[in-house]
């Protein structure tokens, strides 16, 4: 789950998922759409998503392609040795269960294979975006109150309301008991 992703009470994604990124010194919150997200950053919750990176992801998909072509296979040779066995019903016994371990491993190896394709196709679309707006790759996600905070002391970057910032637990101008003072505490 990326930052800030909780569904809303709608059931919609937010508008914004923040983190901060670059690698300089100062501290900038940037935010990002869902499709400019790609693989992210770490999440405010504690998740570490640094270790998925495009270059650890494409290893990954690499040692899991000899498995996910080598797993199907596996079950026509134990099809295959259950029909030479037929007699014997302990040989049939194991080429049944050589055959559930193929669909097992097929299943897992060419999934994990095809999920990681997807993922890795994905954050190459993301930095396409983000190039195309200038965004850095998202380092350290941020919760709604502290990117919320950022803007307000950077203003001209994000309007300041529910849709921008769904998660904030303060309230916002115009919401029912709000008081000027609700700015001075936060």
């Amino acid at each position: 789950m990326m930052a800030g992703t909780r569904n809303t009470r709608e059931g919609q994604v937010p508008k914004y998922f923040y983190a901060t990124g670059g690698r300089g010194r100062e501290t900038v919150i940037y935010a990002y759409t869902q499709e400019e997200w790609g693989l992210g950053g770490s999440l405010p919750s504690g998740g570490n998503y640094q270790a998925r990176t495009f270059t650890g992801l494409a290893i990954v998909a690499l040692i899991a392609t000899v498995p996910a072509i080598l797993a199907p296979p596996f079950i026509l040779v134990s099809v295959y040795a259950i029909i030479i066995s037929f007699p014997d019903l302990g040989e049939m016994g194991m080429g049944l269960i050589w055959f559930v371990v193929s669909i097992v491993c097929t299943a897992l190896f060419s999934g994990g294979w095809l999920l990681s394709l997807h993922a890795l196709r994905g954050e190459l679309k993301a930095r396409k975006r983000r190039k195309d707006r200038g965004l850095p790759k998202p380092r350290y996600g941020v919760t709604d109150d502290q990117a919320r905070h950022w803007f307000e002391d950077h203003p001209g970057a994000l309007d300041i309301t529910r849709e921008n910032f769904p998660f904030s637990t303060r309230l916002f101008p115009g919401e029912s008991d709000y008081l000027p003072s609700h700015e001075k505490r936060a």
